[in-house]
C-alpha cells in the first residue's frame, strides 16, 4: 500500500494546491483512469473544509488494492460537515474558470464507490474511495483481497503542528522591535487564513494607539501612524477577550483603511499584561463571516504569547528613546548656551529641531510691542526653503499644540498663495509652541512634517522641553544685547568721540583702548584729549577694577578733570581737587591712577612744546628721541582716592621736534606669557623700534608686538596714547 500525506493552511488557494498534489501523486502511481473524478472530489471536500472548518487541513491519499482512498481531515470536530447538496465556493486563483460553486458531499455520493465521515475528540475526517482498474492485483494465493475499512490518519497529539511555532521562534530570537512586529502580523494572517493583519500598541498614557505594523492593507510600504478613533481600525478600544466582526460594512470602520483594502470581516484580540490592555492584534478577510470561534481562540492564544515579550520590547524602546531625547536636549542646551546672539540662537534652534524631529522648522520673535518677525527657517529639502519662508512671512502660524495642518487651502487662496509647493507644505501636520520666559512671550517655535508623516507623543514632549531651553537662551541673548547696548553707551560717555578730538598744532597723536572683557565693553581704563584756552590737555588713567562701579569713578574723574582744567588750575591743583572728590564720592574703595599733562607751544610750530605733567601713581610716560633712544619722563606721585593729605606738584618739561611720547596703562606692561611679564624694559625695547613711524603706526606696532609676546594674553584693560611732535 502506498501513502501520500500533506498538510495545508486554510487559505483561498488551498483547493488549487490540493488538486495539484493529488494529480501529481496519482500520476506518479500510474492511477490515471480515475484521476479526474478523484481530483474533482478532493477539490470539493478541501473547499468545504477551508470555508467551514477554518483550520489546518491534512490530506491523505492511499493506494489500496483495486481502489484509491482519500481522507480530508480538519481540526474542528465541533463543526458538522455541510449536508449533501450544500453550496461551497472556491475563490482560489486556481479554481476552474466560470465555476461558481460545487455540490459538496452530494458529488461524493454520486461518484465515489464509498464515502463517509468520521469524528474524534480532536478532529473530523471526510473520506471516499473510487475503484481503480489499474490498482494492484490480487495476492499470490489467487484470492481477492477484501478492501480494508477506511483508515483514519493517525493522530499523535504531541506532533500536531503548532500554528504559532514560527512565532515562538521569532520571540526567542530577540529581534529588533520593528522586525518582530512585521513577522507577528505575517504569522497571524497565515495562522488564521486571513488576507490582512495589523498590530497596534497603546501609547504611554494609554489614550491613543500607535499602529506599528500591518500586512495586506496596501501595496505601498507600511508606515506606522497614530489612531485616536475607531474610524481607522474597528475595535481599537478592545474588550478583555477576542472580538469577531462579521461584516465591516455595517460598522464605522467602513470609512477606514480596512475598507479601503477591501476587507469585510475582522477578528481582534487584546494584548494583556498584568490585567492592563497594552496592545491589539487583528486579522481581516475579504469575505463576510470568515472567522469563527476557533479563529478567535487561536488569535487570542497568539496574543497571549506575544503580550509580555512585546511589552518588554516596547518599554526597552521607550527607555532607549528617552535616553536619546535626553542626549539630544543636553546637546541642544550646550549649543544654545554657547551663544548670546538672538539671531544665532534662533538659527541653532531651527537646525536642531529640523534635523532631529521634523521636516522643517521656523522660529519667530515677538517684540515688546507684540509685533512678530520671522528670524530663521529651514527645510530639509532646500528646494522648499524659499516658499516656506514666503508662507511663514505672509501667514505667521498661530499657537497650536495638537499636530494638524496649520493652514487650510481656503486660507492660502485668500492670501494669494496658490503655488503647488505651498499647498503641499500646508497639508502636513505641524505644531507651533510659544517661547515664554518669566511670563513674557518671546516668540514661537514651529515644527512641521510631511503630509504622510505623523507626530508621536514623544515628539511633542521633546519639542515642549526644547522650547523652554530656547526661551531661556533667547532671554539671555536679549538681556546680553541690552546690557551690551547700555555698556556701549556708557563707554561712549567715558571716552571722547574720535570726531571731537582736537587737532593739536605741530603734534600727531593717536589713542587706543580695549576692555579686558569684550562681552561687558565697559572697562576701568580711560583716556581723554581736549583743548582749553591756549593749551592742549591729555590724560590717561586706570581705575581699580572694571564694570559699572569702575565706570562711575571714571566718569567722575573725567568730568571733574575737564571742568577744573577749563578754569585754568594747574595740574597739581587739579589732582588735589580730584583726589578729594573721589574720596568724598567713592564708597567702594576704588583707587585711580592718572597721568595728566598740558601742552603749550614754545614758539612757532616745529620749535617744540612745553609739557606740564603730574603722574599720580601711573606708569611714567616714555620718550623716543630721533636717535632711537628711549627714556622715562617725570616723577611718580601718590595715586588718587587712597590718601587725604597728599601734596601733588607740577613738573615742567620741554619736548623737542621729532620726539615721540608714549603713555600706557598697566594692561600693557603687565602683559604675561606664562610666568614671564613684559614690564617696563620690555615695553621700552618695543618702543625703540618705532622710530620714523606715525602716531597711529606706533599704536599698531606695539599692539602687534604685544600679541607676538603673549598670544591671547589680553586679560586686562588696555589704553595707549601716542604724541609725535612734528
Amino acid at each position: 500500500m502506498k501513502v501520500a500525506r500533506r498538510e495545508f493552511s486554510p487559505t483561498p488557494g488551498t483547493a488549487g494546491e490540493a488538486r495539484g498534489f493529488v494529480r501529481d501523486t496519482l500520476s506518479e502511481w500510474g492511477a490515471d483512469q480515475s484521476a479526474d473524478d478523484i481530483v474533482l472530489l478532493v477539490s470539493e471536500l478541501v473547499t468545504n473544509a477551508v470555508v467551514h472548518a477554518e483550520s489546518v487541513l491534512e490530506l491523505v491519499v492511499r493506494r489500496l488494492p483495486e481502489a484509491v482512498e482519500v481522507v480530508v481531515a480538519d481540526r474542528v470536530p465541533e463543526r458538522a460537515v455541510p449536508q449533501a447538496g450544500s453550496l461551497s465556493v472556491d475563490t482560489s486563483p486556481a479554481a476552474d474558470p466560470g465555476r461558481s460553486g460545487g455540490l459538496g458531499l452530494a458529488l461524493a455520493a454520486a461518484i465515489a464507490t464509498s464515502w463517509g465521515v468520521s469524528y474524534s475528540k480532536d478532529d473530523k475526517a471526510v473520506w471516499f474511495r473510487i475503484q481503480d482498474e489499474t490498482a494492484e492485483s490480487p495476492d499470490a494465493s489467487g484470492g481477492a483481497l477484501e478492501p480494508p475499512a477506511p483508515v483514519r490518519p493517525t493522530r499523535r497529539r504531541p506532533s500536531r503542528p503548532n500554528p504559532w511555532a514560527a512565532l515562538d521562534a521569532a520571540l526567542s530570537a530577540r529581534l529588533p522591535m520593528p522586525e518582530l512586529l512585521d513577522r507577528i502580523v505575517e504569522y497571524a494572517r497565515s495562522a488564521l487564513g486571513g488576507d490582512a493583519a495589523y498590530i497596534a500598541l497603546a501609547t504611554t498614557d494609554e489614550t491613543e494607539w500607535d499602529l506599528r505594523a500591518a500586512t495586506g492593507l496596501t501595496d505601498e510600504p507600511w508606515r506606522p501612524f497614530r489612531s485616536r478613533t475607531e474610524e481607522t481600525f474597528p475595535s481599537v478600544a478592545p474588550a478583555p477577550g477576542a472580538i469577531i466582526n462579521d461584516d465591516l460594512m455595517i460598522a464605522r470602520a467602513h470609512r477606514g483603511k480596512l475598507a479601503q483594502a477591501g476587507m469585510r470581516s475582522l477578528v481582534t484580540a487584546p494584548l494583556i499584561v498584568d490585567g492592563r490592555i497594552t496592545g491589539l492584534i487583528g486579522v481581516a478577510s475579504r469575505r463576510i463571516r470568515h472567522f469563527g470561534d476557533t479563529a478567535a481562540k487561536r488569535l487570542q492564544d497568539g496574543a497571549d504569547r506575544i503580550a509580555l515579550p512585546i511589552e518588554r520590547a516596547r518599554l526597552a524602546e521607550v527607555e532607549l528613546a528617552r535616553r536619546a531625547s535626553l542626549s539630544f536636549l543636553a546637546e541642544a542646551s550646550d549649543l544654545l548656551t554657547g551663544t548670546l546672539d538672538e539671531q544665532m540662537t534662533a538659527a541653532l534652534a531651527a537646525q536642531l529641531v529640523a534635523s532631529r524631529l521634523g521636516s522643517w522648522c521656523a522660529v519667530h520673535s515677538t517684540s515688546e510691542l507684540g509685533s512678530t518677525r520671522l528670524m530663521h527657517t529651514i527645510h530639509r529639502n532646500e528646494n522648499y526653503n524659499d516658499v516656506l519662508r514666503t508662507l511663514l512671512t505672509e501667514l505667521p502660524p498661530p499657537v497650536q499644540r495638537e499636530p494638524r495642518p496649520l493652514w487650510s487651502r481656503e486660507m492660502l487662496s485668500a492670501a494669494g498663495l496658490v503655488d503647488e509647493l505651498l499647498m503641499e507644505l500646508a497639508e502636513g501636520p505641524a505644531i507651533s509652541v510659544p517661547l515664554v520666559a518669566h511670563g513674557q512671550t518671546l516668540g514661537r517655535l514651529t515644527l512641521g512634517k510631511d503630509a504622510d508623516a505623523d507626530f508621536t507623543r514623544d515628539d511633542v514632549d521633546v519639542v515642549d522641553d526644547l522650547a523652554r531651553r530656547v526661551s531661556s537662551a533667547m532671554e539671555n541673548a536679549r538681556l546680553y544685547a541690552g546690557q551690551t547696548s547700555m555698556s556701549e553707551a556708557l563707554q561712549r560717555s567715558l571716552l571722547p568721540a574720535k570726531e571731537k578730538e582736537p587737532a593739536i598744532p605741530g603734534v600727531d597723536h593717536a589713542v587706543f583702548y580695549r576692555s579686558a572683557d569684550e562681552r561687558t565693553v565697559v572697562g576701568g581704563d580711560f583716556y581723554d584729549v581736549f583743548a582749553t584756552d591756549g593749551r592742549w590737555c591729555f590724560a590717561i588713567g586706570d581705575v581699580c577694577g572694571t564694570g559699572p562701579a569702575a565706570a562711575a569713578v571714571t566718569g567722575l574723574a573725567r568730568h571733574t578733570l575737564r571742568a577744573l582744567a577749563r578754569e585754568g588750575f594747574s595740574p597739581a591743583h587739579i589732582m588735589d581737587r580730584l583726589n578729594k572728590a573721589i574720596l568724598d564720592e567713592n564708597t567702594s574703595t576704588r583707587f585711580l591712577t592718572m597721568l595728566y599733562g598740558e601742552l603749550t607751544p614754545l614758539g612757532a610750530p616745529g620749535q617744540g612744546m612745553r609739557l606740564r605733567l603730574v603722574s599720580a601713581g601711573h606708569p611714567l610716560p616714555l620718550r623716543l628721541n630721533q636717535k632711537g633712544e628711549v627714556d622715562s619722563m617725570g616723577t611718580s606721585q601718590p595715586l588718587l582716592g587712597a590718601f587725604e593729605d597728599v601734596d601733588f606738584f607740577t613738573e615742567t618739561l620741554e619736548i623737542g621736534s621729532g620726539d615721540v611720547l608714549l603713555a600706557v596703562t598697566d594692561g600693557v606692561t603687565e602683559r604675561r606669557n606664562g610666568t614671564e611679564m613684559l614690564g617696563d624694559e620690555g615695553l621700552m625695547k618695543i618702543f625703540a623700534n618705532c622710530s620714523g613711524l606715525t602716531a597711529q603706526a606706533v599704536i599698531v606696532r606695539i599692539d602687534r608686538d604685544l600679541e607676538e609676546f603673549a598670544p591671547g594674553g589680553h586679560t586686562d584693560d588696555t589704553a595707549m596714547l601716542v604724541l609725535r611732535f612734528l
